[in-house]
């Protein structure tokens, strides 16, 4: 009998290989060309097949992480495993930086802890073994163990994924695997999506930060900062300019690609950390977004796990629009992985994009795509799906300065070599505000990056529905 776990994870390889790769690809990926068998098991197997050990537990730190060179770009692996000592293994392509380790009969096994690596991350086991938390109860990228390692940027579950499949067609049609995708592939996603955090600049917080860096320099007896009275000034008469008109402008920018995108409304209980925008303007930027795009809940700062709040702001929202309340992102990234999946699907949420990182770029569950959540108690996927954040606009420019574009290139770039979705957040505010001089025209170079590498555009609810 099939063991849950192994069900769970080549569930999820099987609907990431439907969703970036062509139809070839999914045929060679079965249970005649890939099993899961305990190490002992693996190692005596005498067929030509992809057989991979699953009792070898993940990590919570990464150990010897290495590169090894596949279709165009470099794969980057961890927690290395060393050739089987029963019977002739040989290592591919060498001995320094090994894929696969190959007997005399065909038969591949990994080099690295496939199953191990890809169940501890799809099933948050960095942030369960930690007890690490921020201000905002977040565990953040600086937590994570991958960090020092450089590992962040690695999506290793389309690496692992993408090493398979070439695999698999070395095997049907060679006693080699190839390190080539050659006519695998479908072009590389990009899901974008908007959290509508401040839609009018006039708001009493957003007035009291630029009132508060006026002051700020005073008390280091330095020239005020006046350049913050101007801006008061100006979103006080144009509440709308630089916010919900960016709105209008990201969405025609979009459409100049053949792209669509995600709009996260955001009501509620207001504050420094809550909805700084009144409800009554919702409607109308529900009125604008075009059909084909998609609009969702950011559910509130104080809703995270509180059933009376998270249920006020449902309400107010499903009175708008019934079809918006499927789909979301947390506010300020408020997520656990062991209790919001099960609190968002008990009030209708089924795709959900809040596993992400607010102080890095970074793919936390190792994945630039989807999978489902996985339910530890009945040890299956549940229904609702995760598409994690990889990429947060500020955060972006924040850390890596003039470097951001060819960052951002190198992502969509690697994506376009083993397949995957990478999931952007650019916020109205940020979009052209020349309050935020670093940010003005960064959306713009990144949809360009996108479209030179043949980037498809996806929403986060289009992306799952082609597998539901």
């Amino acid at each position: 009998m099939i063991l849950p776990e192994i069900a769970y994870l080549k569930s999820q390889i099987e609907n990431h290989i439907s969703l970036f790769f062509n139809e070839k690809a999914h045929r060679l990926f079965n249970d005649e060309s890939v099993r899961f068998l305990p190490y002992a098991e693996a190692v005596n197997i005498k067929e030509k097949i992809v057989a991979i050990p699953h009792d070898i537990p993940g990590l919570q730190k990464p150990d010897k992480p290495f590169k090894v060179k596949f279709n165009g770009v470099e794969l980057t692996l961890w927690n290395r495993m060393n050739p089987p000592s029963v019977g002739d293994w040989k290592s591919i392509p060498d001995e320094s930086t090994p894929l696969w380790y190959q007997n005399n009969y065909g038969t591949l096994i990994p080099a690295w802890n496939l199953f191990g690596n890809l169940f501890h991350l799809l099933t948050f086991g960095e942030e369960i073994g930690s007890n690490q938390k921020d201000k905002h109860g977040r565990f953040i990228a600086a937590f994570s163990p991958r960090l020092l390692d450089g590992l962040l940027d690695v999506p290793a579950f389309n690496e692992s994924v993408a090493a398979l499949v070439a695999a698999c067609d070395g095997l049907q049609s060679d006693v080699h695997p190839r390190f080539v995708l050659d006519n695998l592939l479908k072009p590389p996603v990009i899901v974008l999506s908007h959290d509508c955090d401040i839609l009018t600049g006039n708001d009493f917080w957003t007035q009291s930060v630029r009132a508060y860096r006026i002051l700020l320099p005073l008390a280091k007896i330095r020239l005020p900062k006046l350049d913050n009275l101007w801006w008061i000034i100006r979103n006080a008469l144009s509440p709308r300019k630089f916010y919900f008109d960016n709105v209008i402008g990201m969405i025609d920018l979009e459409r100049c690609f053949g792209y669509n995108s995600t709009f996260y409304l955001l009501n509620g209980d207001g504050g420094r950390f809550g909805a700084r925008s009144g409800l009554y303007i919702i409607p109308e930027l529900i009125k604008r977004i075009p059909s084909g795009w998609n609009v969702g809940m950011h559910y509130n700062y104080d809703t995270f796990l509180n059933d009376a709040k998270f249920q006020l702001q449902l309400t107010q929202l499903k009175n708008i629009d019934q079809t918006i309340c499927t789909t979301g992102r947390a506010h300020y990234l408020r997520f656990s992985p062991s209790q919001s999946f099960s609190f968002l699907q008990k009030y209708g949420i089924n795709v959900d994009e809040s596993s992400g990182y607010a102080d890095r770029i970074g793919y936390r569950n190792g994945i630039a795509g989807c999978f489902q959540a996985y339910d530890p108690v009945s040890r299956k996927g549940m229904d609702i799906w995760e598409v994690p954040l990889t990429v947060m606009d500020a955060v972006l420019v924040k850390q890596y300065g003039k470097k951001a574009i060819p960052m951002f290139s190198k992502l969509i770039h690697h994506l376009s070599h083993i397949g995957g979705a990478l999931s952007v957040v650019f916020h109205p505010g940020q979009f052209h505000n020349p309050e935020h001089k670093q940010m003005l025209d960064i959306y713009h170079k990144m949809l360009i990056e996108c479209h030179n590498v043949g980037a498809v555009s996806k929403t986060a609810r289009s992306l799952v529905d082609e597998i539901r």
